[in-house]
């Protein structure tokens, strides 16, 4: 059997590796879509998130603690970006699953070339993500954190625009959807003015 990349399937354009995980929940704040419910979703998405070279076959306890993982980033990163306090519970799953093993680098003297060995890749990713979450919301970059103003979106992405202005997850979907949304609503007010 071939299994075809969807190179569709997965978006990574929230700026932060660890903002990318929770974004698998497409349109979270009306009729939540999660992108890694099919069987081997979450493998795939490991391995196009550069976390594995090969693609794993995770058990459902594997899954279930990315899972976890990424509810534990979304309610800690909703709560900075709306100016909350972080969630006591989500911070330790962070702590706990950035404590896991990351791979080691190895050095290869005749090439050069650099080879990360881990004894369990899977964990490795997860400890790989989880800290990055940490490292992302323990720096005052945290403050730009910020959910797209599509309401029925609300994916969380960190603005990197210099005038700290970025409204929409990506401009071609959702941005395009507003504009597209306010046009109409213009046109319904005034519709002899063009």
């Amino acid at each position: 059997m071939v299994c075809m990349l969807n190179i569709n399937e997965f978006r990574f354009n929230s700026g932060r590796l660890a903002l990318d995980l929770p974004a698998t929940v497409r349109r979270r704040a009306s009729e939540p879509r999660d992108v890694l419910a099919p069987e081997g979703a979450s493998a795939r998405w490991l391995r196009a998130a550069g976390l594995s070279a090969e693609l794993l076959v995770l058990n459902v306890d594997q899954t279930t603690r990315l899972s976890q993982l990424r509810e534990a980033i979304w309610k800690v990163a909703d709560a900075v970006a709306a100016e909350r306090k972080m969630p006591t519970a989500a911070v330790d799953t962070l702590n706990t699953m950035a404590a896991l093993p990351l791979a080691v680098p190895k050095l290869d003297a005749g090439s050069g070339t650099v080879e990360l060995i881990a004894d369990d890749s899977f964990q490795t990713a997860l400890a790989t993500i989880a800290r990055d979450a940490i490292d992302l919301f323990g720096d005052p970059l945290r403050t730009r954190i910020k959910a797209c103003e599509q309401p029925d979106c609300r994916m969380l992405f960190l603005d990197t625009s210099r005038s700290s202005r970025r409204r929409w997850c990506s401009m071609d979907r959702c941005g395009s959807r507003a504009k597209g949304a306010a046009f109409r609503t213009r046109n319904r007010q005034h519709p002899h003015e063009h």
